[in-house]
């Protein structure tokens, strides 16, 4: 397979991934301020910070807007063509990448990709407001029927490996970014209101989290107690059956990416593969006390760099133009795979074309 049509087949996933998952937050967080406005009058922006923070896009936010607020946020994560996180820019994306390669990919997945970039054309912010459960709907089930026709439409060969590995490596950077800025978020209110922890607002707040990765019922499944943030942060971190869980996902993308090498337990083929290998072990071997012991934050902090290592390798390996380094010794002078200041990945070949014209 040519390194071109990989590299477009793994940055149309990723795309596709990253756009559903800002979906699903913003979704949750719209229900979520229903739902405690029934409990508390809710006027703290600190709720629409905590989106802000998942895609590590502060800064440039605080450069365009005033304030944190439903519209502001939301014009931001949704529509924003200056956002390169944006769901509009993340479908624009991942159709030009999709575009670059159609006669790779199924007739089927072209219209798809094309049917929901042309349906983001058509929407208004006013839209959005008036109805936004019915438009983050419509974003998740457009990604899930992608998904469904690529696995039924789709030659389940190298190219299909690297959809996979771009789906699971982009879920596990949003589950892991949402776990560590809503989880320390709940925790400073718990600390600074007391008598909250015990409440139905915290109840609520930690059945939002687990709402963001769709993981309510298949927890409740498992844990059948009261909602208990240890149980939440061991399931949503290590549990290996739930496909959002970050063990699974790191599972799948280990899977995906020794298909391709013919990397296996005793023997890796290159850096790509053995780092996927030792950030499978490290799950696998990891109890939640230890990642208290650690500190979530810095746990989950390690975890991210640990995924935007193994992204690298696996550019360098696949789709460089050049002769891969066998290791890295300056991670932000490799590749500009990491984006600015160590922010989401964001490259693609796509992206810099736009950028040029």
């Amino acid at each position: 397979m040519l390194s071109r049509v990989a590299e477009s087949l793994f940055w149309m996933s990723r795309y596709f991934e990253r756009a559903e998952n800002t979906a699903r937050f913003l979704d949750v967080n719209f229900n979520l301020l229903l739902d405690l406005n029934k409990i508390t009058h809710v006027e703290n922006p600190s709720y629409w910070v905590a989106l802000i923070l998942v895609t590590s896009d502060k800064e440039r936010f605080n450069s365009l807007y005033d304030e944190y607020s439903a519209h502001t946020v939301t014009d931001y994560l949704v529509f924003n063509k200056n956002n390169p996180n944006s769901i509009t820019s993340c479908i624009g994306l991942a159709r030009e990448n999709a575009r670059s390669i159609i006669e790779s990919i199924s007739s089927e997945m072209w219209e798809q990709v094309n049917n929901l970039y042309h349906y983001l054309q058509s929407v208004t912010p006013q839209f959005v407001h008036n109805d936004p459960y019915g438009f983050y709907k419509e974003i998740k089930n457009a990604s899930h029927l992608f998904q469904g026709i690529t696995d039924n439409t789709f030659s389940h060969n190298e190219g299909w490996d690297f959809i996979q590995i771009a789906k699971y490596l982009e879920r596990t950077d949003n589950i892991a970014r949402l776990i560590d800025v809503k989880y320390h978020m709940l925790l400073s209110e718990a600390q600074s209101q007391p008598e909250l922890v015990e409440g139905s607002e915290d109840i609520i707040q930690w059945m939002a989290v687990l709402k963001s990765c769709s993981a309510l019922e298949a927890f409740r499944k498992v844990y059948l107690s009261k909602i208990d943030p240890d149980n939440i942060l061991r399931f949503l971190i290590l549990d290996r059956s739930f496909p959002r869980s970050i063990n699974f996902s790191v599972c799948a993308a280990e899977d995906a990416l020794w298909r391709i090498s013919g990397s296996s337990r005793h023997r890796y083929v290159n850096n790509a593969d053995r780092l996927i290998g030792k950030l499978e072990a490290k799950l696998s071997y990891t109890a939640i006390e230890d990642i208290f012991a650690t500190g979530l934050h810095r746990y989950l902090e390690d975890l991210e760099q640990r995924l935007v290592k193994v992204g690298e390798q696996v550019h360098l390996t696949y789709f460089a133009y050049h002769t891969p380094e066998i290791e890295s010794t300056d991670i932000e002078e490799a590749l500009p795979f990491t984006g600015i200041a160590g922010g989401r990945p964001n490259w693609s070949q796509a992206q810099q074309h736009q950028q040029q014209q």
